[in-house]
């Protein structure tokens, strides 16, 4: 089974999608992977999809919805529907939240998405708690290498998604109260912002972290 592979993070290369997209991908031997990030070659990925059996959309949530250039495409290939019509696709939605209450809407929208489009849709895989998988050991994020592996061998062998694996993906809807508490002691002590302080000072934003431009 031939796949292509849209890898929608603004990162591209080397990016959490990547990394996801290398656990799904272990049992195919015929794939490609794009990056919607190279805007210019969307019309050229839309060609060279008509080859594909299978697409698998991964990228991460941004700000409850999609990065723009993900929107742009599905844009391009809805003026194209002729090219996707019956296709087999999956899409995995990750981020950096530790629930998966945040990815809902957007999951939503990728089962209308697929409908309008009249592709097979084998299911929308969330994966919370992704920030950092480009840079974890791989023992850090073995079992769910597994399990998304698990997800890629079902979507190859035209088989549904296992719930109990796509459940253990999700995670819990919402944090536990202790879970909560947890995080309001960690935001008292400076602690929660420790990753989001490191990018802001990385790209000379910090001191502008309480700035409200839209504050009348």
């Amino acid at each position: 089974m031939s796949l292509m592979v849209f890898n929608g993070s603004p990162r591209g290369v080397n990016s959490n999608s990547d990394v996801i997209a290398s656990w799904f991908l272990k049992g195919f031997e015929e794939s490609k992977t794009v990056y919607l990030n190279k805007v210019k070659q969307h019309e050229t990925y839309i060609n060279e999809s008509i080859e594909f059996e299978k697409l698998l959309f991964v990228f991460p949530l941004y700000v409850d919805g999609m990065p723009g250039q993900v929107k742009y495409f599905f844009e391009q290939m809805n003026k194209q529907k002729k090219v996707f019509k019956n296709k087999e696709v999956t899409f995995i939605i990750h981020s950096g939240f530790s629930e998966a209450i945040h990815s809902k809407n957007l999951e939503k929208y990728l089962y209308r998405f697929a409908d309008l489009m009249s592709m097979k849709n084998y299911g929308v895989v969330i994966i919370p708690g992704s920030e950092g998988f480009r840079l974890m050991p791989p023992k850090m994020t073995a079992k769910k290498a597994e399990k998304v592996a698990e997800i890629g061998d079902m979507f190859r062998l035209n088989k549904p998604f296992p719930s109990a694996v796509k459940e253990s993906l999700e995670g819990p809807l919402v944090q536990s109260k202790l879970q909560r508490l947890l995080f309001k002691i960690l935001s008292l002590v400076g602690l929660s912002n420790v990753y989001w302080n490191s990018q802001l000072k990385k790209n000379n934003a910090f001191k502008n972290r309480f700035d409200a431009p839209y504050e009348k």
